[in-house]
């Protein structure tokens, strides 16, 4: 019973409106990218409108980092907002615009914090009409990269390939039936042994799914597949089935969670459930509510029982709010299970748009710390990320003038083991079209104070093309001043990075990259190598 009212209050918070609409999102990809300008390629750019903006979505939320300048049939030309590193082949997604937006269309948001939800992801790629007037879309990407560490220290030098697959396609050969997957295949040189001993040790399967529509308002997944509207749970191995209403969905889960070890299948680790979501939509902006319930088992036994909710509404002028949060239902007590109401995780954002030239916003972040099966970070910047994305923190972006944008944010955090809250500061100028050099540069700093560690980061980034819409180059220098507070130790580092692009033609293209990292008598060097192929 103590579970009721607070169960009511969220649904009664989420679901007090009728909607008119459903926010949609085309999914596009970096094709090309120059010191003044991103390109990036749509399946069709029919409901999208120079002005738009376009997001990079992070985790379950997505950040603007792009406003279209001009448009073609499939593509469009766009700029930088903000302090944001973009590369070529990340996705990208722009609202779709229906009738009602058409006729009058939404303020632009411009800022490089603002976040929503992600409602739906269309395919992007080839596109034919069919005749019961579905379409079928297909989307790929084949890569192929080398990385290779070395230095003058006894660490052993190490080379890496990777070999990566993903594939999006939609309506198969006009058919209900529809699939996506993205799988990496990579193996360090003369450790062949570990990949045989667990084939999961090298490959990772991210996603790897079929869906097939029931109806126009009933679909099927099976497969490995994360749910946009339940993110924060991760990849489910197994059924994943939705039922919309309107402006109600209800969905149901089942199936398993991926191995924590190697993100292999663990089909002992069992999990299922079911989720309902609302949406809003009004000519003065959205609301999107999903609430869900979770059991995870681990064998037979009962691993984690969970309530999780995701809010985001943008219905008031210029303010932007987003929440979730996960609340435990169970617990083991001294060998018993009891039920619980814990709060385990909780994020909060909230951004306003002051004026075309000013955005203000201020987050709180309490969830637990990323685990990353494959990461190229240093150690400074594993550290600095451990620091600042947890806790409150508040943020400003500027553009007093064409080109030139500047902006910063505070962070603090204090959690009960901590000997002492953890400080941070960041700040950074950034001006395109630099004359005489004709590039982009990025001037920063990071200022980091915690319980074991003080220390500053400054960088410099310059990016310009070389040959127009053929070869882009980069030069980025960073300076790492970190002291650790319990022996006095410290750790000083300059890291230069050299990033070439070759765009071969308009569907193969090829990067180098070189980062040096310099100690006082160490020195690592990585060298990556990437070519990438698209269909």
């Amino acid at each position: 019973m103590k579970y009721i009212i607070p169960l009511i209050i969220i649904i009664l918070l989420g679901l007090g409106a009728n909607a008119q609409a459903q926010v949609q999102f085309l999914e596009g990809e970096i094709s090309y990218k120059s010191s003044q300008n991103v390109y990036v390629k749509f399946l069709s750019t029919r409901l999208i409108h120079v002005g738009d903006t376009l997001f990079l979505k992070s985790e379950s939320v997505l950040v603007p980092v792009l406003m279209v300048k001009n448009k073609s049939s499939i593509s469009v030309v766009a700029s930088l907002i903000g302090d944001v590193s973009l590369n070529v082949g990340d996705k990208l997604l722009a609202k779709q615009k229906d009738k009602l937006s058409e006729e009058k269309p939404e303020i632009i948001k411009k800022d490089a914090d603002y976040k929503t939800t992600v409602a739906s992801l269309p395919s992007t790629g080839k596109l034919k009409k069919m005749s019961n007037g579905s379409k079928e879309a297909f989307y790929g990407r084949l890569s192929v990269a080398s990385y290779s560490n070395l230095s003058n220290t006894d660490i052993s030098s190490n080379h890496r390939m990777r070999y990566s697959l993903s594939m999006n396609t939609q309506n198969i050969s006009d058919s209900k039936f529809s699939a996506e997957t993205h799988i990496r295949f990579s193996h360090k040189s003369g450790e062949w042994d570990e990949v045989k001993s667990n084939l999961y040790n090298a490959l990772k399967i991210y996603s790897l799914a079929m869906k097939y529509e029931l109806n126009e308002s009933s679909d099927i997944w099976l497969g490995r597949k994360i749910n946009p509207k339940i993110a924060n749970i991760g990849a489910i191995d197994g059924v994943q089935a939705e039922k919309r209403f309107g402006n109600l969905s209800l969905g149901v889960v089942a199936g398993s969670r991926p191995d924590y070890l190697d993100y292999g299948f663990n089909f002992n680790q069992v999990q299922f459930g079911g989720y309902l979501e609302h949406r809003l939509k009004t000519d003065r902006g959205y609301m999107q509510n999903t609430l869900a319930f979770i059991e995870q088992k681990y064998h037979s036994n009962t691993d984690r029982r969970l309530l999780y909710f995701q809010h985001s509404n943008a219905l008031l002028k210029n303010l932007f709010l987003f929440s979730s949060f996960e609340v435990d239902l169970f617990k083991l007590e001294e060998g018993s299970s009891k039920s619980d109401f814990d709060l385990t995780s909780l994020y909060l954002s909230l951004r306003y748009r002051v004026s075309r030239k000013l955005s203000l916003s201020s987050s709180y972040d309490i969830r637990k710390n990323v685990i990353y099966y494959e990461t190229f970070k240093s150690l400074a910047f594993q550290i600095l990320e451990n620091e600042t994305r947890q806790g409150f923190r508040f943020r400003v972006n500027y553009r007093p003038v064409k080109n030139l944008a500047l902006g910063g944010n505070i962070g603090y955090r204090s959690r009960k083991n901590d000997p002492e809250p953890s400080k941070n500061m960041y700040a950074f100028v950034s001006y395109r079209n630099v004359p005489l050099i004709n590039s982009s540069a990025t001037v920063s700093s990071t200022q980091l104070r915690s319980s074991y560690l003080k220390g500053q980061i400054y960088r410099l980034r310059l990016n310009r093309d070389i040959i127009p819409a053929k070869l882009f180059g980069g030069i980025h220098y960073s300076y790492v001043d970190y002291t650790y507070r319990y022996n006095g130790s410290k750790l000083h580092q300059h890291i230069a990075e050299l990033n070439l692009l070759w765009r071969i033609h308009k569907k193969l293209s090829f990067s180098a990259n070189y980062e040096g990292t310099f100690e006082k008598s160490n020195t690592y060097t990585r060298l990556y190598f990437n070519l990438i192929k698209r269909f």
